[in-house]
């Protein structure tokens, strides 16, 4: 095994695979990418169980980024095509479109309920004015949407998915998501057809054969150029001296390693990067790592002997009767996702901290709930059950929590001192970025390290897409 590299990346995600790419055409082909797994796109991949594909939670192919949009539609031609988007909330044993619509809320609920929410909104404006700091994530959902209207369609999902209060989430979180939208911009869009923010987009591209097939299109690219990657590898330590990385220690099966490189591109989680530092950082920074932390994702995948279901591609669930946050159907997003158009490929997906029952249950227990929530919630019968499979991601989700931004400042400092790193991805800089943000990150990253001379800040990529636009340095 060779022991050298000019570059080597940790993690195979969409952050990882764009870094890879971008320097193998630009003629780095001496690179290593080491990835946990057993398939190449991270969080993005696409796992095929019984004949049939599923994606880790689903996800959607969108970016007002040129560049990006290219990537994609070139890497895959005529097997990535649009999709348009349906997705809705079931809350109260009632379904409402989402994004938000006025009409729609008002067929579903009557006239007397949407007056309570206008009376609720603009009560919890005057309420907001007086206190005036607008904190957290439950004050920014207030303030845009009013008290009803976040009990409602925000409050629940959002505790499912952090597992804190929304009074204990910090306000970034709401306005990276959320950007451009409040009750009256909703009246408005609907009365005069404004455009529509961002989070309103109403298609999406995506793969034939399911997110992954772009990381895997893009990964024999690679190859192709004389890139290496190594699958079922584990970090074991990252040796620093003189500010940089020395080598890298790592486990694949019971062989050891060690490697050098020039340059190392980073998307495994930040808290694991400074776990696996020797020595170890200073107390103060040893102390901000092990104040962050991530919240963990269960995926469970269903074959469900029905077909057409419901036509969204994926539902929000604010019930707070039952466990699931969000129940995807991959036949809407692709015919070739099913291997039988009599089927339905489902993913219906928890959020957990690794010390919560959740987390603890076995497989065969998550399967039976998760069966037993989509009778509930009457998605499907009773007699309809085909098979399933489990997915347990660690790290998942970087949690915004109030106060988070300073033991993150203090990391964020120490990595900019280390001169061969390049943090990327949602993991790697802590960042909860959409799919082409992580993309992007990774080509820019690939860029600092192809030109010294022309620097790109790519902490500050954010998921308000602002960034993209202009490509600020």
């Amino acid at each position: 095994m060779k022991k050298s590299f000019e570059c080597c990346i940790l993690g195979s995600g969409p952050a990882g695979i764009s870094a890879a790419y971008e320097l193998t055409k630009k003629g780095i082909r001496d690179i290593l990418i080491i990835d946990k797994n057993e398939k190449v796109g991270g969080l993005a991949r696409t796992e095929i169980f019984n004949n049939s594909r599923f994606d880790v939670g689903p996800h959607r192919f969108f970016t007002k980024n040129h560049e990006v949009k290219s990537l994609w539609k070139n890497t895959l031609k005529n097997d990535f095509f649009p999709v348009s988007r349906k997705t809705r909330i079931l809350y109260n044993n009632s379904f409402f479109d989402y994004p938000i619509r006025p009409l729609n809320v008002f067929k579903t609920i009557g006239i007397s309920e949407t007056n309570r929410i206008l009376l609720s909104y603009l009560s919890s404006r005057e309420i907001l004015n007086k206190k005036r700091d607008i904190n957290t994530f439950e004050d920014w959902i207030v303030d845009k949407f009013g008290e009803k209207l976040y009990t409602m369609f925000f409050k629940t999902y959002t505790e499912k998915v952090w597992g804190i209060p929304c009074n204990q989430i910090n306000k970034e979180f709401a306005a990276q998501r959320i950007k451009g939208l409040n009750v009256f911009e909703i009246l408005k869009q609907m009365l005069f057809k404004k455009n529509t923010p961002k989070t309103l987009v109403e298609e999406f591209d995506y793969p034939k054969f399911g997110a992954g097939q772009m990381y895997e299109a893009l990964l024999e690219k690679i190859v192709d150029l004389g890139g290496r990657i190594k699958f079922n590898t584990n970090i074991d330590l990252i040796k620093i001296e003189n500010n940089s990385i020395k080598y890298i220690a790592y486990s694949e099966g019971k062989n050891k390693h060690k490697i050098t490189a020039n340059a190392f591109f980073s998307s495994i989680p930040i808290t694991n990067f400074f776990k696996f530092l020797s020595p170890l950082p200073t107390n103060e920074v040893k102390k901000a790592s092990e104040a962050l932390y991530y919240r963990e994702h269960i995926t469970v995948n269903i074959i469900i002997n029905s077909e057409n279901l419901f036509l969204d591609q994926w539902i929000y669930v604010h019930d707070p009767k039952v466990r699931v946050a969000r129940i995807a159907n991959y036949n809407n997003f692709s015919n070739y996702m099913s291997s039988s158009l009599k089927q339905s490929c489902l993913s219906v997906e928890y959020f957990s901290f690794q010390n919560e029952d959740l987390w603890k249950m076995s497989d065969e227990e998550l399967i039976i709930l998760a069966f037993d929530e989509l009778v509930e919630l009457k998605i499907c019968n009773i007699n309809s059950f085909n098979s399933a499979y489990v997915v347990r991601e660690s790290e998942s989700y970087p949690t915004y929590y109030l106060g988070y931004e300073e033991p993150y400042l203090k990391l964020k400092k120490f990595l900019k001192k280390i001169k061969n790193i390049y943090p990327i991805g949602r993991g790697g800089m802590y960042k909860y970025n959409n799919m082409d943000h992580s993309i992007l990150s990774g080509m820019l990253a690939a860029r600092n390290y192809l030109n010294k001379n022309n620097y790109y800040d790519v902490w500050s990529i954010n998921t308000d897409a602002e960034y993209q636009e202009d490509f600020k340095r």
